[in-house]
């Protein structure tokens, strides 16, 4: 009986599926960097995406690359442009007030169904939520990359513990790329306009939000976000201004935050009695001033 060789085609088919592996894991890693880069204005709007350049940037092939553009260029924050290649999504005015009346319309409906639905866990995640909000430092000039991260997670986390007792993938999905493309344009309004601005005003609005919300008052709640998301539309001129000179960078270690973290408490009183996950959430902190742009 005549012994069977192994056909070399059989044999790569066998290990399709640890390449097709390591290139999508290739290729989440090109859309992760790309996608950080893009949201922090590293990689500035309307600028030309060179594969070249982005290879030697990232230290990755060229596929990967091509793909991770090609997903980003889906969620519009990058502009496929054919055979000319790929651009950096342009910003203005106008699909900032799109993004804000998209980002209501959808928040509203998915807030409404949370305070309906959700139990005491979703509660608890939304006072858990805003007292890491509330207590994680400002950060106070464009050098302090971590800081700003860290902050921006904690925001992201808040609003979105707001909405999670919702049951609907499909809006979820879709609101976070809006918050995607609202975070660009926080971020933009930072090196546009620098760190000036008290928080305090901010960090009222959050709480306005999260009492509505554990109160379960659903008008007042939806009122109070629109209000907040609707304040990234008080000005819209410093997309046309120059970018704002850097501000001295702050040291940020590890013993620093933690003692900016859990500063002097600062007593806050209210005229309407709050719910008690309301009460224990309530921060007790030293407000620092800094730019910090809305939702």
């Amino acid at each position: 009986m005549k012994s069977i060789s192994r056909n070399p085609v059989g044999s790569r088919t066998a290990r399709a599926p640890h390449a097709e592996e390591g290139e999508r894991t290739l290729s989440d890693q090109a859309y992760r960097l790309l996608h950080r880069d893009i949201l922090s204005g590293a990689l500035e709007p309307d600028s030309k995406l060179r594969l070249q350049g982005l290879q030697d940037r990232y230290g990755l092939g060229m596929s990967p690359i091509r793909e991770a553009l090609m997903l980003l260029s889906r969620e519009g924050l990058v502009s496929n442009e054919g055979q000319r290649g790929f651009r950096v999504a342009p910003v203005s005015a106008d699909d900032l007030r799109d993004i804000v009346a998209a980002r209501i319309h959808i928040e509203t409906n998915l807030l409404t169904e949370s305070i309906l639905h959700g139990d005491a866990d979703w509660g608890a995640e939304i006072s858990a939520a805003f007292y890491k909000l509330t207590h994680e430092p400002v950060p106070t000039s464009l050098d302090d990359v971590e800081g700003i991260d860290s902050w921006e997670a904690a925001h992201r986390r808040f609003h979105r513990a707001l909405l999670a007792a919702a049951s609907s993938p499909w809006l979820h999905r879709i609101n976070g790329q809006l918050i995607d493309h609202a975070e660009r344009y926080r971020r933009l309004r930072l090196a546009r306009l620098g760190f000036t601005a008290r928080t305090d005003s901010i960090f009222d609005e959050h709480q306005a939000l999260m009492e509505a919300t554990l109160s379960r008052d659903a008008n007042r709640a939806c009122a109070v976000l629109r209000d907040h998301l609707n304040a990234t539309l008080s000005v819209v001129d410093y997309l046309d201004e120059p970018l704002a000179e850097p501000a001295p960078a702050l040291a940020r270690t590890a013993g620093a935050r933690t003692a900016r973290s859990t500063g002097a408490p600062r007593t806050r009183t209210t005229t309407r009695e709050a719910s008690p996950e309301v009460k224990r959430a309530t921060p007790r902190r030293t407000r620092k001033s800094g730019e910090s742009a809305k939702a």
